[in-house]
């Protein structure tokens, strides 16, 4: 395994479309930790459909397992963490196992962050 820790982040919906890879890790014994925040929705999808499209909402919302019992069934470590406190608990002791593990964060809806990252153009 690299000498730096590796850590992936993702939402709940993009993490289910490659969830198949915690066997990979378990398999390899990959010491990866993944974060996956739980907002139970495609986010940036529902917060489109609630801001341009009069709230009409459709194929946002997901049916998520518990992230926990999932990770517990690859055999993997799985922490959950309520608040940001919590949260740094948890990848301290997911990064000391030295192995594959999981932190499942349950949240609420977030603001937009595409204020911030579609900055407007500044001269030149």
């Amino acid at each position: 395994m690299p000498d730096k820790k590796v850590l992936a982040i993702a939402g709940d919906g993009g993490f289910l479309y490659q969830m198949g890879e915690l066997a990979t890790a378990a398999r390899h014994n990959l010491a990866v930790v993944v974060v996956v925040f739980d907002n139970g929705s495609f986010g940036n999808v529902k917060r489109i459909q609630q801001e341009r499209y009069g709230n009409r909402l459709i194929a946002s919302d997901l049916q998520n397992p518990d992230f926990g019992k999932l990770a517990d069934s690859f055999g993997i470590a799985s922490f959950k963490a309520s608040d940001a406190r919590q949260l740094e608990d948890a990848l301290h002791k997911a990064f000391a196992l030295d192995a594959p593990a999981l932190v499942w964060v349950p949240h609420g809806d977030v603001p937009s962050p595409w204020d911030m990252i579609m900055m407007p153009r500044v001269r030149g």
